[in-house]
């Protein structure tokens, strides 16, 4: 009985380097971009938008999510008319100054 050795395994095939300056890369204007782009849509009907006067950031909340946040808060529209009610921040989570609008 004769050794196979490693008659059965493929050689292997000495493939060029290709550099970036070979390869033409096509234009995709709607693949790996839209993945990590951010598109403002408005808001459902029924949501609250909470704008942070401390982070500057829009966030989008449900009334009951909105009920979490505000306990405790305070809420002063006469005396601070940019951001008049004090609660807890979605995105950046402090408490700060923030202005409340209702999606109708």
């Amino acid at each position: 009985m004769s050794d196979p050795g490693f008659d059965r395994l493929r050689r292997r095939r000495v493939v060029p380097k290709v550099t970036e300056a070979t390869v033409d890369r096509p234009v995709d204007p709607q693949g790996r971009r839209s993945l990590f782009s951010v598109s403002r849509q408005a808001p459902p009907l029924g949501a609250v938008t909470v704008s942070c006067s401390s982070c500057g950031q829009t966030s989008v909340v449900t009334p009951q999510s909105l009920l979490r946040l505000a306990l405790p808060s305070v809420h002063l529209p006469f005396l601070r008319r940019g951001h008049p009610s004090y609660m807890r921040c979605p995105t950046c989570g402090k408490r700060t100054w923030v202005r409340l609008g209702l999606q109708l």
